[in-house]
């Protein structure tokens, strides 16, 4: 389920003109029509994409197509990358000066890279007023926008909801996206664990990154943040964190969750566990639900009904979530000509008109205030929007943040583990990542 994984990174929303343009947002991007002559520069642009689904993949190809034929002189590669390689392949072409034009996926990937002065800033592109500044805001570094932000979805709890019929526990779920507390959703998790049946309450896993967004939610849950509001250090050792995470120790202990979680990774549970009726609420988005419904429809599982439900928190007074959001972005190659075409093809893709037609795919919410549509209050993009108020700073704008998520889960697995306790492991992690985010900020 290519959908699925690629949310994990994750799972998070959309798209713009130049800003200094007549407001004709349908318009070609500033110098395409110039350049349709045959006496232009031939441009040949990579694109790397990390596609989420066949819908999107469609749409991508469409936009390809209306550029070139709006730009003869300009021919588009898109390259698909896997979801689980994209780290690597970045940090290698970044070092080896192989990076491709420009790129659409998670904003959980390139924005270190600003740091780097290897983004492109695309503030003269963007029609920020269509924009929530929220969404802005998690695109950006150093109060420069380096992200066209096109998708956001935010993370909630997805739940199973024939499992808790089956128990007879669907009213311990909360209702119309009200606020829950951690009893309650202690007492919903042990209700449908049933370890004969191989069916447990809440998908853990450790294993590796993926779906770590979950994690640090949940720990939220108890008032602690990952980070500090300037992103220049790690804070999750706090009391209230400590507090969080002895509950999500606790959750092993009282084997709700699926056994040796600690070394399951989130691609095994959310990916194969939940869609086969094996677990009663996982962290998902819109997304995760449309490759569930996919799976349902090409019977590789069976159907069942979901819904979307917040986080828990200890008091019961709100929630907590994470943005998923999408989009795309230029990066800073020695290739003048080819950055200037890349800006214009980004524009292109992420233009007022172009976006109406990729909000469109199910799985997409978009970012553009003018795009955001009256959504049925029932349904899954309603819901998600609820959600955006809550989400947290996971970190995509600190320092060194991918090398941040890749210190974290040893410690996770290291308490769920009981090779540390909650407080040890929060304070490894921390001191762990505020050296990785002082090292990369020099």
């Amino acid at each position: 389920m290519r959908k699925t994984l690629a949310l994990l990174m994750a799972p998070v929303l959309t798209a713009g003109l130049l800003a200094g343009c007549s407001g004709n947002t349908n318009a070609p991007a500033k110098g395409a029509a110039e350049s349709s002559s045959s006496s232009a520069p031939k441009v040949e642009l990579t694109w790397w994409v990390v596609q989420d689904e066949d819908a999107q993949g469609k749409f991508y190809d469409e936009m390809i197509d209306a550029f070139q034929k709006q730009n003869p002189n300009v021919k588009i590669k898109r390259e698909i990358i896997p979801t689980d390689k994209i780290n690597e392949k970045l940090s290698i072409a970044a070092n080896t000066g192989q990076l491709p034009d420009l790129q659409q996926g998670s904003i959980f990937w390139p924005l270190s890279y600003a740091y780097k002065d290897l983004l492109v800033p695309l503030d003269d592109l963007i029609d920020k007023q269509d924009f929530d500044d929220a969404i802005l805001k998690s695109v950006s570094v150093n109060n420069k926008v380096y992200i066209y932000p096109n998708n956001t979805v935010a993370i909630g709890l997805v739940v199973n909801k024939d499992l808790f019929k089956e128990k007879g526990a669907l009213d311990l779920l909360p209702k119309n996206m009200e606020p829950w507390t951690m009893d309650q959703f202690m007492k919903a998790a042990k209700a449908v664990t049933d370890p004969s049946k191989g069916t447990y309450g809440y998908a853990m896993y450790a294993a590796d990154v993926l779906g770590d967004q979950g994690h640090h939610a949940m720990l939220w849950g108890f008032g602690g943040k990952s980070f500090s509001d300037d992103n220049k250090k790690a804070i999750l050792n706090s009391p209230e964190g400590i507090e969080g995470l002895k509950f999500y120790v606790n959750l092993v202990d009282e084997k709700v969750v699926p056994p040796g979680a600690a070394g399951l990774k989130a691609t095994e549970v959310i990916n194969n566990m939940f869609p086969q009726g094996k677990i009663g609420m996982t962290m998902g988005n819109i997304g995760h639900i449309g490759a569930f419904e996919k799976s349902f429809t090409d019977g590789t599982n069976k159907r069942f009904d979901m819904d979307l439900i917040p986080y828990p928190t200890k008091d019961g007074k709100g929630t907590n979530s994470v943005l998923f959001g999408y989009g795309t972005w230029v990066w800073k190659t020695k290739n003048t000509q080819n950055i200037e075409w890349a800006k214009k093809f980004t524009q292109f893709i992420n233009n007022k008109e172009n976006m109406a037609k990729f909000a469109q795919i199910p799985s997409v919410v978009p970012t553009r205030k003018s795009l955001a549509a009256n959504y049925k209050d029932d349904s899954f993009q309603a819901k998600t929007i609820k959600l955006f108020k809550y989400a947290g700073n996971i970190g995509v704008s600190v320092p060194g943040y991918a090398e941040t998520r890749s210190a974290f889960y040893p410690e996770l697995q290291a308490a769920l583990t009981k090779a540390k306790t909650p407080e040890q492991a929060l304070n490894d992690w921390v001191k762990k990542a505020n050296d990785i985010i002082e090292r990369s900020s020099k």
